[in-house]
């Protein structure tokens, strides 16, 4: 790994870890806000407008993975012109899609109404807030595109400063506005604005770094490139319409089936795991443009190594992770954050530590797949949990409730996993998948196990809440999954292997000034 690697690995990962637990930070005092203020109904239905939304948003077809695969080479060769050619075409299809997000936007909204259930809100303020939300998404696409090209530069840094900038922004706005009478939809306009803002920051830091965009900014590559990008989208296009429906489907059924009041309770908890999740993403995101750098060198001995430790360490991480939710989620939720009231019964909350525990495993095979260009195997597996997912989840809503939409998840989660593991080991690397699995399934049992002895533990030695019961239950949840795996690993080669590249990641990092 080169010094300029190992320093931009650093780079990323600190300030998209920073940022997201200042978003973090900002994002549970406005939910607070919004549940307290406005009702949980309100979270319910911005949960819902969300994930319609993001279906609508399939239309983007997979185009910024696609383009961003390309740009590594490009970049890597210093190809100007081939640079700038892909920029154009993402900028003219960004565009387009842009255009198709608000044709169906427009097209859904009289019927947005039947998919929330049991609600208070009159008909013209549901379609008000639906109407912000798409416009928010399509301004999105039209501004934003530029940041693929930071990306692939290893500067994603300089767009999670912005987006935290504008995030943490909109959830001060959100809380004034509220605190002081105002109205939601106030909040939510002035976050559309500061988006903008944002947005065309990063646009002018593009066009100055980059300045040779400007210059072929009429330039097109030949009909091969952009052949070679839509076969991607092609083959992209069916694992993004799985993916969003995997990531989507949950508040809609529940919505549909139950009410939007479960979706509110539901979507307090998803905060905090998707507020973990989100801080993984950040890491997993900051590494992915060094392994698409390393990839293109197709050293796959050394790619099998990367992924053995980059698996082993956000194993570490997802059992710290299931351990906090299972044993520590209810007690912030009904003791500091929001009140008794918004709890979810202790079986599910268990079962979404589990959830999330399997999403964060996934995070470095997901990112090896993904920069590796194993597009049109990926489409299948990503399909398969999809459909996985709907299924279970619409038979088991009625006779279990939120449960029986997790279980769906949770077997989506596992054929990811799988699938994505076999297609790598196999296809890229030419090897057997089953060693490789075989970790997976230690990591996934040892962290179900330790999550159990937290809550356990927990509940036995730490009491009634006090502020010192919390902290003390906060350092089992953290020392027990810690304290086991660094006993059991600590000899191991693969501690051992990690050890050594963080080692040479350091003396790599100290040789660039």
């Amino acid at each position: 790994m080169s010094a300029s690697r190992a320093k931009n690995i650093g780079k990323n990962s600190f300030v998209s870890i920073f940022s997201q637990l200042l978003i973090i930070v900002a994002g549970f005092f406005s939910q607070r806000v919004i549940n307290i203020k406005l009702g949980t109904e309100l979270v319910g239905l911005n949960g819902v407008i969300s994930n319609v939304i993001a279906v609508f948003s399939v239309s983007e077809l997979g185009l910024s993975t696609a383009i961003v695969f390309h740009l590594y080479r490009a970049l890597a060769e210093g190809r100007e012109e081939k640079i700038a050619a892909l920029m154009n075409l993402y900028r003219k299809a960004y565009c387009v899609i842009a255009g198709v997000i608000t044709l169906l936007g427009l097209i859904f909204l009289p019927f947005f109404h039947l998919f929330t259930k049991e609600n208070h809100f009159e008909l013209s303020y549901v379609r008000l807030i639906y109407f912000l939300w798409l416009i928010k998404t399509v301004l999105g696409y039209l501004l934003s595109y530029k940041r693929s090209i930071l990306i692939a530069d290893q500067k994603e840094y300089i767009s999670s400063l912005l987006a935290m900038m504008a995030t943490i922004l909109q959830y001060f706005s959100i809380i004034v506005i509220i605190l002081l009478g105002g109205k939601y939809e106030w909040a939510l306009s002035l976050s559309i604005l500061f988006d903008v803002i944002m947005n065309s920051v990063m646009i002018t830091y593009v066009n100055k770094t980059y300045p040779y965009l400007r210059k072929y900014q009429r330039h097109h590559d030949d009909k091969g490139l952009a052949q070679s990008v839509f076969f991607d989208v092609k083959n992209l296009f069916a694992t993004r319409i799985a993916q969003k429906f995997l990531g989507c489907t949950d508040n809609l059924i529940l919505s549909r089936f139950i009410n939007l009041s479960i979706v509110g309770f539901y979507s307090n908890y998803c905060l905090i795991t998707q507020s973990l999740i989100n801080v993984m993403q950040a890491l997993s995101g900051a590494l992915q443009p060094t392994i698409g750098n390393l990839i293109v060198e197709e050293d796959r001995d050394r790619d099998q190594e990367l992924l053995q430790a980059f698996t082993f360490v956000f194993f570490f991480l997802a059992a710290v992770i299931t351990c906090g939710v299972a044993g520590m989620a209810s007690v912030f939720v009904g003791d500091i954050w929001l009140g008794e009231e918004f709890l979810l019964p202790v079986p599910t909350v268990f079962f979404l530590s589990v959830n999330c525990m399997l999403y964060v495993m996934s995070l470095p095979i997901g990112a090896f797949v993904s920069v590796s260009g194993l597009f049109q195997f990926e489409k299948k597996i990503a399909l398969s949990a999809a459909i996985v997912n709907l299924v279970l989840s619409l038979a088991l809503v009625r006779p279990l409730g939120l449960p029986g939409v997790l279980a769906g998840t949770l077997a989506a989660y596992v054929i990811l996993i799988v699938g994505k593991s076999v297609g790598f080991c196999q296809i890229y690397l030419r090897k057997a998948c089953g060693r490789y699995l075989l970790q997976l399934l230690e990591y996934i049992a040892l962290s179900v196990t330790e999550a159990v002895a937290c809550v356990f533990l927990a509940e036995k030695l730490c009491g009634e809440f006090t502020i010192f019961g919390f902290l003390g239950a906060l350092v089992i949840c953290v020392i027990l999954p810690c304290g086991i795996n660094g006993l059991l690993f600590y000899r191991t080669k693969r501690t051992q292997s990690l050890l050594l590249l963080i080692k040479k990641y350091v003396q790599n990092a100290k040789k660039t000034p």
